[in-house]
């Protein structure tokens, strides 16, 4: 028997929104049956004409009216607006990935769940999952390969450079939320309290590749098993993340501080390789949006 699709809607029609539109096109697991946006010229809702069944102008009240189309949303706005939706999807029984750095939802990489306590798939059908910021995602790999291999762990930190084209006006808004959202991730991930996140807006030209780098201040740590359990995890992303490369691996860089720095090159589905940023934090919401419904499809089918 086929597997029916996920159908989904996206909220938002900026670089994130739009490019995860066009990954979702070309992935056959999912169906997508509406784009909102805000202004019925916006170029995102423009370049994405006749390919969607219903592109939505006016909003998350026009996407409340065909609200039995959908199974779950991919929510590209903003940090301000996402409570609002969530508010609205959760009443209809509709699941949400939270591409916003909001904090509202339950956090989320991939790759490390059931490897941390408290992340794991939800055992709600409906529910809210953060996919915390691309600096987050590009970072998780690193700090729980340091944070597990390593004891007396006192300071951490996490420096993204990213492409200035590649952020869009909700991710200028959003800085804020961006650096608390990331720093609570490192926290949930290395159990340090001590933490800081940068996010760099590089306006070189040309445009730089995404790369985030990870210290962390240790009184010991077992370097060899860093390095095996990072490139492991790596290697799992690069599944769905082709993209994404340890281009530093995890060395001493002054006395009592392990040091790895990671690129990701985008796919180019809207914006030039450049965009990891991108790839990055889209790949990881598909993916977990692909492993929720199919939980929850696996999970009917066994009481059928």
């Amino acid at each position: 028997m086929t597997r029916e699709r996920i159908r989904v809607a996206i909220l938002g029609t900026g670089n994130i929104g739009t490019d995860l539109c066009e990954r979702l096109l070309r992935d056959p697991d999912f169906e997508v049956v509406a784009v909102v946006g805000r202004r019925l010229e916006s170029p995102g809702l423009n370049s994405l004409g006749g390919k969607i069944r219903f592109i939505i102008p006016n909003g998350i009240s026009g996407l409340m009216e065909v609200i039995d189309e959908f199974d779950g949303v991919f929510d590209a706005t903003s940090a301000q607006d996402h409570q609002k939706h969530w508010d609205l999807l959760e009443a209809k029984g509709k699941w949400i990935i939270d591409l916003t750095p909001s904090k509202i939802g339950k956090p989320l990489i991939p790759e490390l769940v059931g490897q941390i306590g408290e992340m794991g798939l939800s055992q709600n059908l409906v529910t809210n999952y953060s996919m915390v910021t691309c600096g987050g995602q590009s970072s998780a790999p690193l700090l729980y390969a340091m944070a597990i291999h390593a004891s007396g762990i006192s300071e951490v930190e996490v420096s993204s450079s990213i492409a200035s084209l590649s952020a869009g006006p909700a991710t200028r808004r959003n800085i804020d939320q961006y650096i608390e959202s990331t720093e609570n991730l490192i926290k949930l991930i290395t159990g340090c309290l001590t933490v800081k996140s940068i996010l760099v807006l590089n306006p070189a030209d040309p445009p730089i590749m995404m790369r985030t780098t990870v210290q962390m201040k240790s009184e010991s740590c077992d370097l060899k098993a860093i390095r095996l359990e990072a490139n492991a995890i790596v290697s799992k992303i690069k599944k769905y993340v082709p993209g994404y490369d340890i281009v530093t691996e995890p060395h001493i860089s002054s006395p009592g501080i392990v040091s790895a720095t990671v690129k990701v090159t985008g796919a180019g589905y809207v914006l030039p390789d450049y965009a990891g940023n991108l790839d990055i934090i889209n790949a990881a919401a598909v993916e977990t949006a692909r492993r929720h419904a199919q939980k929850f499809t696996s999970s009917a089918e066994l009481k059928q």
